[in-house]
């Protein structure tokens, strides 16, 4: 598992102290800003940073399942699902 966001390393350190420490790496998409959202295909030229997402990714790199998240938590038990076909 892997976070992702336009924020930078400073944030990323600064979000993950304030939730008592995080068990997965973090990547500053930074600079250039959004290029792993873009390739993805979840950065919003409109806000200026990427869509909330999960996407899962097989061992070869294949995407396998996207969900954008507009509101709310995402369904944990629907994601376990996806990530469980890939075991």
């Amino acid at each position: 598992m892997l976070g992702i966001s336009v924020d930078s390393v400073h944030s990323h350190r600064a979000f993950a102290r304030e939730l008592g420490g995080i068990d997965y790496p973090l990547l500053a998409d930074f600079h250039p800003k959004g290029e792993v959202t873009k390739a993805f295909g979840l950065w919003r030229d409109d806000k200026g940073y990427s869509r909330r997402a999960i996407v899962v990714v097989d061992r070869e790199g294949v995407v396998r399942y996207v969900e954008v998240i507009e509101k709310g938590p995402p369904d944990v038990e629907k994601v376990l699902n996806e990530v469980q076909k890939l075991a």
